[in-house]
C-alpha cells in the first residue's frame, strides 16, 4: 500500500512481533524485536498509526531494508 513502512535496519532473525493487525501504535513504539550479531534490537515505529500489514513471523530471517510493518 501507500501507508508507512517499517524496515529492517540490519540483517538478521526475528525473535518477536509486538504488533498485530489493527493495532494503533505511537511513534516510538516497538513492532518487533530482531536478532543481529548475538544483539537484540528494538524496530520502532518512526510516526504513529494503524498497522496494516504484518509481513514477518518470529524466526523469519530478514535482509537489510526489507519491509517488516505497515502503517497507515
Amino acid at each position: 500500500g501507500d501507508g508507512e513502512t517499517v524496515s529492517a535496519e540490519m540483517q538478521g532473525t526475528i525473535l518477536s512481533v509486538d504488533v498485530a493487525e489493527g493495532e494503533e501504535v505511537a511513534a516510538g513504539d516497538v513492532v518487533c524485536v530482531l536478532e543481529a550479531m548475538k544483539m537484540e534490537n528494538d524496530v520502532v515505529a518512526e510516526r504513529g498509526g494503524t498497522v496494516t500489514q504484518v509481513l514477518v513471523a518470529p524466526g523469519d530471517s530478514v535482509d537489510m531494508d526489507d519491509v517488516l510493518v505497515v502503517l497507515e
